[in-house]
């Protein structure tokens, strides 16, 4: 098993560049997930390390070794693709001994190899049927079995999940994470699904635009956002993003004014270079799950009309106008019997707000509250 360094690297497809200098160390052992939205680069950069496509500038690493112009067989990497890519004339035991027998395993290694693979995926009474008689979870099982009998240094899931229906999805995430713990060798997911990263990742690594935002664990994202995209992005819902009028500084705190003549009391530590105006906008970054109801408007941060209301039975989620042309999602917990109409009156705890910059989205550092 090993490490994946990524030193600096760049990939450009005729004149237009994907891939930013990415700094990237992976540590053995580890599942990291790297997430983003549609275009964001997080395909190519895992086809990078594949070898599927050649770094333009830059660095590689798997283990001790530089792999950056090394072929794609010789780099110690299995790979599972979006589609399945199974032989459709062949059966689930030919579909996962394919590869060994093109590198000429012995016929004893090939059969041990799947029988192992088979049974860490439950595919043993499944070996003699074809691809199309298994289900869109089997066949994925199929080509995750594919990539074990490898015995690579390092797994690669490009979105391995995303063609199957709800209910698959949430059992197939159930098998990876089985598998992670099972194999404990280093594993790169590639997903839009930020809840695939938060339940599977030990680190995530939020891409945009073809350059890293943040890299750390999925509570380290959630609680800690580095900017307004990765708060907007970790979290689902995702976090409600209100405007406020900085009203004035002083000792270590800033006062804010909200819609409706409302204000909240923030504790800041500033990073240096980073400057907070007075009569400065900001905007604060609250969770829905951390929006509460109160019963009395002297105590509410936001104040507002119900517009939509979805109930799902173990929550409720309702949609509130609340002022300057801004609407906030409130996460109740369990029914509720708030209707579109109805007044409500909303406050956050202050640990619980995040504070970013309107122009720049970076987010200014919360102080111990």
């Amino acid at each position: 098993m090993a490490q994946v360094v990524l030193k600096n690297v760049r990939k450009v497809f005729d004149k237009t560049e994907v891939i930013h200098n990415i700094n990237l160390e992976i540590p053995d052992n580890e599942f990291t997930v790297f997430v983003g939205p549609s275009g964001c680069g997080k395909s190519t950069l895992l086809r990078l390390i594949a070898g599927l496509e050649d770094i333009t500038e830059g660095s590689l690493h798997i283990g001790n070794t530089d792999v950056t112009t090394i072929p794609p067989a010789k780099r110690g990497v299995s790979m599972v693709f979006q589609s399945y890519a199974l032989y459709p004339h062949m059966t689930v035991y030919e579909n996962i001994a394919f590869g060994l027998r093109c590198s000429q395993y012995s016929r004893n290694e090939i059969e041990k190899r799947v029988l192992q693979a088979s049974e860490i995926l439950q595919l043993n009474h499944l070996l003699d049927r074809q691809p199309k008689q298994l289900s869109g979870g089997q066949r994925q099982r199929v080509a995750i079995g594919r990539a074990i009998v490898r015995d690579p240094k390092v797994f690669l899931f490009d979105e391995p999940l995303s063609n199957l229906d709800a209910s698959l999805r949430v059992k197939m995430r159930m098998q990876i994470a089985k598998l992670k713990h099972d194999l404990k060798t280093t594993m790169i997911y590639v997903t839009h699904d930020q809840v695939e990263a938060m339940t599977l990742a030990d680190r995530i690594v939020v891409l945009n635009e073809g350059t890293i935002e943040q890299v750390g664990t999925p509570m380290e994202l959630y609680h800690h956002p580095r900017n307004k995209f990765v708060a907007s992005f970790i979290g689902s819902p995702k976090m409600n993003f209100v405007e406020a009028h900085i009203a004035s500084l002083a000792d270590g705190n800033v006062n804010l004014d909200l819609p409706h003549d409302k204000r909240i009391t923030l504790p800041v530590s500033l990073s240096e270079g980073i400057v907070l105006e007075e009569k400065g906008n900001v905007e604060v970054g609250v969770r829905p799950e951390h929006v509460f109801v109160v019963q009395k408007e002297e105590e509410a941060l936001f104040t507002g009309d119900v517009t939509i209301v979805e109930n799902l039975g173990s929550e409720t989620y309702a949609y509130v106008k609340i002022g300057w042309g801004q609407t906030i999602l409130v996460r109740l917990q369990g029914e509720s019997r708030i209707k579109v109409g109805d007044s409500l009156a909303l406050s956050a705890a202050p640990k619980d707000c995040h504070l970013f910059d309107t122009k720049t989205g970076l987010s200014f550092e919360r102080a111990p509250v």
